[in-house]
């Protein structure tokens, strides 16, 4: 058996957490020696429970097998931590995941790259996908490569920025990567793979659930030398991010946003905690520049390397059949006929829900906002989740400002 297959073996073990394969680690030296071990040695391994110990005496490469061939299947590379090109900033950090998956068209090695986090909260303001994606842009265009979670809102306005000005994103998932999530983000996923890369812990398969996100941003974290907060409420998950960024003793930035508006209320209380602000790119870049010169004139995208081609990030003011082109992957194209008349169409012949049923009847081609559908007497978290659930089979396309329609119908034939 390979070294991949005895990693894939040990991380995938229901309940063997990051922590207590530190622990294994300290005393066996490798995952091949775990997968030997007999239960006398594993007792004397700190943290381990008697299930855990079960577990790792059931030496079945079954579940191992699944998931190395399903990232055969879908183009998933997958990085261990002992791999040369496993960044040496992530494994820095407290709990860093020995397994990383990833899709890239052209292999990265992030040890060579000065990487940044951008971070937001997903229901941001025009002003923070403005400053979002144009600060990507300048940074990216200095040689710095953005990390985000590929979430809607800031992260997908920094990811665009960075691709846009011709550099290099990296996009940190909580689901695996043979999943799009959100949906609406399927062409800038598409560009991302082509010209950066995606990861995640999760191996294929793993859907988006909302216990992956928070355990995520350590990792968004854990890449970069440090993070920028670009817009976030009170209570919000870039939050968090700044949290574990602190932990991991970096260097944490924040945009100043408009003090009337909850959106920025927390990340304009970093600033009083000592975030440094950002007003220009060049309020990050002097941090940088002396330590990292190097990687920066290296990794410094050429003038005629910019990408003008892809779309930037939708704001409240893009029109709506703009927004809806622009979240969509490339088509290849229709005979040109022209939709006179866009009528829903009926129920899609997929197994839904009662509840999704009747959601989807509400919606049309023009965008709806999530209050208005709540109206008709959904309880806010089952019309989250149903929403959540139409979006990944693809049913739906979310807007920002928790706007949501029906995808682009196609050209009739």
């Amino acid at each position: 058996m390979t070294n991949i297959q005895y990693w894939l073996w040990l991380t995938l073990k229901k309940g063997i957490t990051s922590s207590k394969i530190s622990s294994l680690l300290e005393v066996f030296e490798t995952p091949e020696e775990v997968f030997s071990a007999e239960p006398d040695r594993l007792r004397a391994v700190p943290g381990l429970s008697k299930h855990d110990i079960s577990r790792l005496t059931d030496r079945s490469m079954a579940v191992a097998e699944k998931v190395a061939s399903d990232c055969r299947k879908h183009s998933i590379r997958i990085l261990t931590f002992d791999s040369p090109y496993y960044p040496a900033l992530l494994k820095e950090i407290y709990d860093p995941p020995y397994v990383l998956y990833a899709r890239y068209k052209e292999r990265i090695d992030l040890n060579e790259h000065l990487c940044l986090a951008m971070v937001g909260t997903r229901d941001c303001s025009d002003y923070g996908i403005t400053v979002a994606q144009q600060l990507s842009y300048d940074l990216a265009r200095e040689g710095m490569t953005v990390v985000s979670g590929m979430a809607r809102g800031i992260d997908g306005a920094a990811a665009t920025g960075a691709l846009r000005a011709g550099g290099v994103t990296v996009a940190v998932l909580g689901n695996g990567l043979d999943i799009c999530y959100p949906p609406e983000h399927a062409a800038l996923m598409e560009h991302i793979i082509e010209h950066g890369m995606l990861l995640s812990e999760y191996p294929p398969g793993s859907p988006p659930l909302s216990k992956h996100f928070l355990p995520r941003n350590r990792i968004i974290t854990g890449l970069s030398q440090g993070t920028v907060v670009v817009e976030a409420p009170a209570r919000s998950g870039a939050l968090n991010s700044a949290n574990w960024t602190c932990d991991h003793g970096r260097e944490l930035f924040v945009v100043p946003g408009d003090v009337t508006r909850p959106s920025a209320k927390g990340s304009n209380r970093l600033m009083v905690s000592g975030a440094l602000p950002v007003l220009s790119a060049e309020d990050v870049l002097c941090v940088y520049q002396e330590r990292f010169c190097g990687l920066l004139e290296t990794n410094r995208p050429e003038e005629s390397k910019t990408r003008k081609d892809i779309a930037p990030y939708p704001t409240s003011k893009t029109p709506v059949k703009e927004k809806v082109k622009s979240f969509l992957p490339a088509r290849k194209k229709a005979k040109e006929k022209t939709v006179t008349k866009q009528v829903p169409p009926p129920l899609p012949d997929i197994p839904l829900s009662e509840t999704e049923k009747a959601v989807y009847r509400l919606l049309s081609y023009e965008p709806v906002h999530i209050d208005t559908l709540a109206e008709h007497g959904f309880p806010a978290a089952t019309l989250a989740a149903t929403m959540t659930s139409l979006e990944i089979k693809g049913l739906v396309c979310a807007l920002p400002g928790r706007q949501f329609c029906l995808p682009e119908p196609p050209p009739m034939p």
